[in-house]
């Protein structure tokens, strides 16, 4: 962003980021729930709770529904390239700020959900 405007490629660059983040985020749940099924095979018993294994599951549900808002956001892009530099009054630009604070709020729940389960499937 450059004197108060913004550019198309400034919001594909967060988007690209975005993408990143929530597919690593699902790899670490799909992690997560295998090495809790290591363990039920193994000894017969499980470290996760149903209700942590449904938070998980909770947590991956809205990790996909926000990767498709930013992908269709993305798509939606396209449509506005004319308009583009757009200053931070854009109805687009309203909307991405709106997605970047989920992003930022669910990265902080998941980052912190993947350390606490973490710990109880360790040694």
């Amino acid at each position: 962003m450059k004197e108060g405007l913004i550019n198309l490629m400034d919001l594909s660059f967060e988007y690209k980021m975005w993408k990143n983040h929530i597919e690593w985020f699902l790899r670490d749940f799909k992690i997560i729930l295998e090495r809790n099924n290591e363990i039920v095979r193994s000894r017969g018993e499980t470290e996760l709770n149903v209700v942590e294994v449904m938070i998980v599951e909770d947590y991956e549900k809205q990790l996909k529904r926000l990767l498709k808002k930013i992908k269709t956001q993305e798509q939606e892009m396209q449509y506005y390239n004319k308009d583009f530099p757009v200053g931070l009054e854009h109805q687009y630009v309203i909307e991405h700020l709106g997605l970047r604070c989920q992003m930022e709020k669910i990265s902080r729940e998941v980052i912190d959900k993947i350390s606490d389960l973490m710990n109880e499937l360790c040694i």
